[in-house]
């Protein structure tokens, strides 16, 4: 680790860069020792690596009012690709490379093949509601490609979607926030963290936990396992006295 340091230092005072750039690299550097140490054997041991600190990563989502003004501020080929996101998470990568060939209207899924994730492995999709409405918009317009403009696959739609985000009064927000988003809305739906793990294609259960904090509400239950004051209510209430009746009465007497 010593070896680094000036490597580290350099980079944060020359360069300028964060930490999280920094620890990119050293990950590379982790990995090929590692190889060099367990599967080639060139290395009889490896002195542990410890990556820097990084700032948690932010989770910036939509109200569902702001996502609809979004939308009506999009110009009419981004809508589907944003209602699209927004359904299903997929990443404005996925979306722009999605072909026909890979969509079952029929049995509302959708296939990513192998190599056009984030993480390399393919994923199926399933289609909610929202997600066959976007679809069904573009239908017919390109015989390859889901999403096109001018009968030409999008690349990419950076100046409309900066306008489009001006005019609809959002700020701080990127495409790949509408992933953010979704996952957010997921939660406070009630979808579990597991099941959002599968959905959006996750490998790390770290990346799934920031969304956790959004339902605090789910762990009511859990929470209320150790409350002394409807315990002790119980425990007193008269037979066959209103026991709500007299929470509340208590409660008051409190305040």
């Amino acid at each position: 680790m010593a070896a680094l340091q000036p490597f580290i230092r350099d980079r944060k005072l020359k360069d300028g860069v964060s930490n999280a750039t920094i620890n990119r690299a050293l990950e590379v550097v982790r990995r090929i020792l590692n190889v060099a140490h367990q599967d080639w054997r060139w290395l009889r041991g490896v002195q542990k690596i410890r990556m820097l600190k990084e700032p948690r990563r932010r989770v910036r989502f939509l109200r569902r009012e702001e996502a609809d003004r979004l939308i009506e501020a999009l110009p009419e080929h981004m809508k589907p690709i944003v209602e699209f996101a927004l359904a299903t998470g997929c990443r404005a990568g996925e979306i722009l490379g999605l072909e026909w060939s890979r969509v079952d209207l029929d049995r509302r899924v959708a296939w990513l093949d192998h190599g056009t994730t984030k993480s390399g492995d393919g994923r199926g999709i399933p289609l909610n509601a929202d997600a066959m409405a976007a679809l069904e918009a573009t239908r017919g317009q390109h015989p390859r490609w889901c999403f096109t403009f001018a009968g030409e696959r999008i690349q990419q739609s950076s100046t409309a979607w900066d306008k489009a985000k001006q005019r609809a009064g959002i700020e701080d927000f990127r495409f790949h926030d509408l992933r953010q988003t979704w996952a957010s809305w997921h939660v406070q739906s009630g979808t579990s963290l597991p099941e959002l793990m599968e959905l959006g294609g996750w490998k790390s259960y770290e990346m799934v936990l920031r969304h956790a904090h959004l339902a605090p509400e789910k762990l009511s239950s859990v929470a209320g396992r150790i409350e002394r004051l409807a315990s002790r209510l119980i425990g007193e209430a008269p037979r066959g006295a209103n026991v709500a009746k007299n929470a509340t009465f208590s409660l008051r007497s409190l305040n």
